[in-house]
C-alpha cells in the first residue's frame, strides 16, 4: 500500500506541458480553496471535502481571421479529499484520495472540471459478522468487521463561482474499489457543494502561462 500511494504522489506531482506558443511565464500568490458537500451514493447519504491546492493556470488566446480574440482560462490544483457515505444494510465507506484536478473557465462564472484521484478506501459490514474456525467448530464475533481496498475515483461536472472567494459545484463520480471478491466493484456517486477560498490559506505562487494560438489580423 506505501508504495502505491507514492506512486500516486509522484503521478500528480507529475503533468505535461500542452502544445502551443508561449509567450509568458510569471507567477502569482494565490490562497487555496476548501471544499464539501454532500455525496450521496445512489439513495445513500454522505459527505465528501477536501482541498484544492493552486499549482497553474494557463491562459490561452485564440486568433481567427479578423474577429476578436477569444481567452480560455484554464486551472490545474493538487487535491486531497476525505469521502464517507453510509449504506445501512451493506457497509459504512470511509475514504482518502489524492488527485489532479482540472477546471476550465467558461463565461459569467461558470466552469467544469475533471477530477482523477485515488487513494485508500476501508469499510465497515452493517451487521453483525462472525468467523468460524473449521478446525475447531468455534464460532466468534468480529470486532469492526470490513475490508480494505485501493480506490479510484473518476468524476466531473459544472459548477458557478459568485467572486473569487466563494463557488458551488456539482459532481458525478464513479468510485472503483479492488479487490472485492476478487474482482473491481464500482459505485456511482453523486456530489453537490461549496468551495471556500478564505484570504491567505495555505499561500502557493502556481505558475500563470500564457499561450497564443492562430495570428492577429
Amino acid at each position: 500500500m506505501f508504495k502505491f500511494m507514492l506512486l500516486g504522489c509522484i503521478w500528480i506531482a507529475f503533468y505535461l506541458k500542452l502544445p502551443a506558443q508561449e509567450v509568458s511565464e510569471v507567477r502569482n500568490k494565490t490562497s487555496s480553496a476548501i471544499r464539501a458537500g454532500f455525496n450521496g451514493s445512489l439513495i445513500y447519504p454522505g459527505f465528501r471535502g477536501g482541498l484544492e491546492y493552486p499549482c497553474k493556470r494557463i491562459e490561452l488566446t485564440r486568433y481567427r481571421g479578423k474577429k476578436a480574440p477569444k481567452t480560455r482560462v484554464k486551472d490545474r490544483y493538487l487535491t486531497v479529499e476525505a469521502g464517507y457515505y453510509h449504506h445501512p444494510t451493506f457497509h459504512d465507506n470511509l475514504y482518502l484520495l489524492f488527485g489532479y484536478l482540472l477546471r476550465r473557465n467558461k463565461s459569467r462564472g461558470t466552469y467544469w472540471e475533471f477530477a482523477p484521484a485515488f487513494g485508500y478506501s476501508r469499510t465497515f459490514l452493517g451487521g453483525e459478522t462472525y468467523r468460524v474456525d473449521h478446525q475447531t467448530g468455534v464460532v466468534s464475533r468480529v470486532r469492526r468487521p470490513g475490508y480494505h481496498y485501493a480506490i479510484l475515483s473518476l468524476g466531473g461536472g459544472p459548477g458557478k463561482a459568485f467572486n473569487p472567494r466563494l463557488s458551488i459545484y456539482s459532481r458525478l463520480s464513479a468510485l472503483v474499489m479492488a479487490p472485492s471478491n476478487n474482482i473491481v466493484y464500482v459505485r456511482p456517486t453523486l456530489e453537490l457543494g461549496l468551495i471556500l477560498k478564505p484570504r491567505h490559506f495555505l499561500i502557493n505562487e502556481p505558475r500563470i502561462v500564457s499561450r497564443i494560438k492562430g495570428k492577429q489580423k
